[in-house]
């Protein structure tokens, strides 16, 4: 056996250690001697010039460097026996794992999984919410779908779809806020969302919509997706006066339904809501700069079950498209 060859044997027997942190469980699952996988691990110690085990009197733990190397051969073997999944069964079968953001993940994604699933009868599906960007080198993601401005350096992406912002709240706390011909901004409540924004500051949503007003006031967009904000100074408003700010839009949006203010919303995670009256949209929508990225690392985005899960997604934007041009 060459040196490459007993690295990479001595790496499988090291992850199998890792896992059941145990040498005589090892012995069990590799069908070898307690003793054989002790010599492994020392020469693969002795391989790579660090330690990976601290060995105590009834346990093992890992070293800070075994609990690296554990989590990169994780990663590495759960891609190769995928590999060999698909090649030897030439379907999709396996496991596909995504990371995408909570709001989305249950507003968006999961009402349409049930044709996915339909589709890919064989294919295990593993959805992990997380509102900050995952870290690919170090969780068992194979793809993940962030809310973003595009920005994903070393990355493969792709943009799904552009993300709008636009005020709701309850038919009811419009109608009493409304006076005259003109939303009473300056008494309403406003509802802070910081969810998928990272540093951004908790207000940055709303200050984006006012700002895109200028635009909006003077285009035809505002007839069709609602009222223009009337008279001078909006752009100045004071949405921090007072204030309910949540790290989860589904919150925001439950606190909007609720009467408690008016909140700054993605329009696509809100839809089902505006279509049953849960919640108004009255004034005009802006770009917000930001939408929602596939996301994996380069040169996954070739294997069939990325493939499959892509065109799927694609083909779920599209019939969406063609409902809202009927």
């Amino acid at each position: 056996m060459d040196k490459k060859q007993l690295l990479l044997a001595n790496m499988h027997t090291f992850s199998v250690a890792a896992r059941l942190l145990s040498f005589t469980k090892a012995a069990d699952e590799l069908c070898i001697t307690q003793g054989a996988v002790s010599h492994r691990i020392k020469v693969l110690e002795k391989q790579l010039g660090f330690s990976l085990f601290v060995r105590m009197t009834r346990r093992l733990e890992l070293t800070a460097e075994g609990e690296r190397l554990l989590q990169a051969l994780t990663s590495s073997f759960d891609v190769i026996f995928s590999e060999i999944e698909d090649i030897k069964f030439n379907e999709l079968r396996g496991e596909l794992y995504i990371g995408a953001a909570p709001t989305f993940a249950q507003s968006w994604l999961l009402p349409k999984l049930p044709s996915f699933q339909s589709q890919y009868p064989n294919l295990n599906l593993k959805l992990r919410v997380k509102a900050s960007r995952l870290d690919f080198q170090h969780e068992p993601v194979d793809l993940a779908i962030y809310y973003s401005d595009g920005n994903h350096p070393e990355l493969y992406s792709q943009r799904l779809f552009d993300e709008y912002l636009t005020p709701v709240c309850s038919p009811t706390y419009y109608q009493q806020h409304f006076k005259g011909q003109a939303f009473e901004f300056a008494q309403a409540t406003f509802i802070h969302c910081s969810e998928s924004l990272e540093s951004s500051e908790p207000n940055s949503e709303w200050q984006r919509w006012l700002k895109g007003q200028a635009l909006v006031n003077g285009g035809a967009e505002q007839s069709s997706k609602g009222q223009a904000l009337e008279g001078e100074g909006w752009e100045d408003l004071d949405v921090l006066t007072r204030v309910y700010v949540f790290n989860h839009s589904d919150m925001a949006m439950s606190a909007a339904k609720n009467g408690m203010g008016i909140a700054m919303a993605r329009v696509s995670l809100v839809e089902k809501a505006l279509q049953e009256g849960e919640l108004v949209a009255p004034f005009a929508r802006v770009f917000s700069g930001r939408g929602y990225d596939l996301v994996c690392p380069k040169g996954q985005q070739n294997r069939p079950r990325y493939r499959a899960f892509v065109r799927w997604l694609e083909a779920q934007l599209e019939n969406k498209q063609a409902q809202e041009n009927d």
